[in-house]
């Protein structure tokens, strides 16, 4: 079996430059073809090749003509990458004509890399080209070798075919290995084969790349990490694994790291829709977690923006569209859907999971539940593994049937494609919770114990978290921190986590919980419902309790029945930070012996103060609260 040496001795090694010359290569393509030539480009840097491509040697100051042009005359050869996209492009018809005059010239020779299904021009017929049409991940085998040999103007050494063979050989089985090892998940196959010593592994981030993305599609993230780690330690220029790794990021709910990783990449220039599509997917999480609908329209016009770049990413079109939704800007989103129906279609496409799933979203958004029900059934029958990517898409058809203001029925029936997922994985929200008797997301009670009743009746550990509310927290960041870090210390298949229902505030626990696979549970007195509180987007199951008080004392001494409900519910109490009415809830809880565990946190000074000016009261100096004097006095 051959190995990488196998691969580093038969590949052509770069001729000795000339004084002049800088560079081996110079590659020139269009910006939609990045992904492509990075892959080309790790490739040539393994194998020696001092190899010239623009983001990695322009930098921002350079005037990009004039130093394009200079680089190309210290260069000894070149590849011009041409795509189907590249036809409108007079660029790319100029670098032609300048290899053409650089080559005729002497002392230069360039070869073409045909992507896709891409038509040569009669100008470019003539010249040397290697066709690259299946090779959509990246260059790889007899094209890749055809390629090397070509820049020197050598014919392929039989060896050389031999390996390329070999190379198109294993990499084809390889494809198909993890395709049957994610579809009934097998973690030991996909581990093993990632492990792989044979060439077509090692010479390449490709195969190891769609063994992570396996293991990201059925929820294996710490796997798809480690796997993305060793190949960025190899391949350190490669874009793919720097997206995969931000997506197994993201899905893990370390999506703060992922907002980080690719909106350094998305400064340096890459604006791909992969790229693109999984950091406004960060945003979305983003949003989710601090309440900020200004993060949720970064999120969907970065969508957007994808979209309109690359106008054929569906995924990049459907998320505007759902996003857009969220928004409440209706028109924007059946502009955005009817675009990519365009492309999808409305009948299930064999074989392609996100295709179906889209096509099923798109029903969802024009209001045809029956027939996204459908298509959403035939994507997860056709991919019974892939649970991450069914949570994944149960997450945005809950967000939408929400919005849409779906009937029971309706509801019932999308939701019905996705029964499979166990309600400890599940982190979609409006999601039924693990109750026999779950039937709405909102039960209006009129006696507490009824609700404590029907929330006790579950095997599950009812954890809550109190803290402030309406008012926010000075810093929200370090309260999300904390947040995951309790809740590391719990495990989502033996707690649900409670909190109050509302969005703001302490309410950031829902969407921070739901990432990690808990079930959730909202309790709140119904002023929430006549007020017009804004309700967490990401709690399960509210138990609205009948009550003229927000919750705490009342007059006569005695709990009002939303505390009543909130402290008889709750087996553990977590309280970070937290007003009077907490104050009042986590001494009842104290008295009944529960635990009670506190973290220190101020609440958001400006609100505060703002209250109190309302009111006609003085201002605060004081922004602990109630809660943390009770355990610092």
């Amino acid at each position: 079996m051959p190995d990488l040496d196998t691969w580093m001795k038969i590949a052509p090694k770069p001729p000795e430059r000339l004084a002049n010359q800088q560079w081996h290569v110079f590659l020139s393509y269009r910006s939609v073809e990045r992904p492509w030539v990075l892959s080309l480009y790790d490739t040539l840097t393994q194998l020696g090749y001092e190899t010239f491509l623009d983001q990695f040697v322009l930098d921002t100051a350079s005037r990009l003509a004039r130093a394009l042009e200079e680089n190309l005359d210290r260069s000894q050869a070149g590849i011009l990458v041409w795509s189907p996209r590249n036809e409108d492009s007079e660029w790319c018809k100029r670098e032609y004509d300048a290899f053409v005059t650089k080559e005729n010239a002497g002392g230069f020779r360039f070869v073409i890399a045909r992507l896709g299904e891409a038509s040569l021009p009669a100008f470019a017929k003539s010249k040397l080209w290697v066709d690259f049409g299946n090779d959509r991940e990246g260059p790889r085998g007899t094209g890749l070798l055809r390629l090397l040999y070509g820049l020197q103007g050598r014919p392929l050494p039989d060896a050389a075919v031999r390996l390329a063979v070999d190379i198109d050989e294993e990499t084809r089985l390889a494809l198909a290995r993890i395709r049957a090892a994610t579809a009934d998940p097998d973690k030991a196959r996909l581990i093993s084969l990632a492990e792989s010593p044979h060439v077509a592994w090692r010479s390449s981030p490709l195969l190891r790349c769609a063994c992570a993305e396996a293991f990201i599609s059925i929820g294996a993230h710490t796997q798809a990490l480690t796997i993305l780690d060793s190949v960025i330690r190899e391949f350190p220029k490669s874009l793919r694994p720097q997206q995969l790794r931000g997506l197994a990021l993201a899905r893990s709910g370390q999506w703060r790291d992922a907002k980080n990783l690719l909106g350094e990449l998305y400064e340096l220039g890459e604006r791909d829709p992969e790229t693109m599509g999984i950091y406004a997917r960060t945003w979305m999480d983003s949003s989710l977690a601090t309440g900020n609908l200004l993060h949720l329209r970064r999120s969907r016009d970065l969508y957007a923006e994808a979209f309109n770049a690359s106008p054929s990413s569906y995924y990049a079109g459907i998320n505007a569209a759902t996003k857009s939704i969220l928004l409440r800007e209706q028109d924007a989103a059946k502009d955005f859907a009817q675009r990519v129906q365009a492309i999808v279609g409305d009948q299930a496409m064999p074989g392609d999971y996100w295709r179906t799933a889209t096509a099923a979203e798109v029903q969802l958004i024009q209001g045809k539940f029956a027939e996204a029900a459908g298509l959403y059934l035939a994507a997860v029958a056709m991919s019974p593994g892939r649970t991450d990517d069914h949570r994944s898409s149960f997450t945005q058809a809950n967000r939408l049937l929400e919005h849409l203001g779906a009937a029971s029925e309706e509801t019932a029936v999308v939701r019905k494609a996705f029964a499979h997922l166990p309600p400890e994985s599940v982190t979609s929200r409006g999601l039924e919770m693990a109750m026999e008797h779950a039937s709405a997301r909102i039960v209006h009670v009129t006696d507490p114990n009824h609700a404590v009743d029907a929330i006790r009746s579950s095997r599950y550990r009812i954890v809550t978290f109190m803290g402030f509310s309406a008012g926010g927290y000075e810093d929200p960041e370090r309260v999300s921190d904390l947040l995951r870090d309790f809740l590391a210390g719990l495990h989502p298949r033996s707690v649900i986590v409670c909190s109050g229902a509302t969005a703001d505030g302490i309410g950031a626990v829902y969407p921070i919980a739901n990432a990690l696979g808990f079930s959730t549970i909202g309790i709140v007195s119904s002023l929430a419902e006549s007020e017009h509180t804004r309700l967490s987007h990401t709690v399960n199951k509210i138990y609205m309790i009948e009550d003229k008080n927000w919750g705490g004392r009342r007059s006569d001494g005695t709990l009002s029945p939303t505390s009543v409900a909130m402290v008889e519910a709750s087996d553990e109490i977590i309280a970070i930070g937290g007003g009077d009415i907490a104050c009042d809830e986590i001494k009842a809880a104290i008295a009944a012996k529960k635990p009670v565990r506190f973290a220190a946190a101020e609440m958001n000074h400006a609100a505060a103060i703002e209250k109190a000016r309302r009111k006609g009261e003085t201002p605060p100096e004081d922004f602990e609260g109630p809660v943390y004097r009770l355990f610092n006095c």
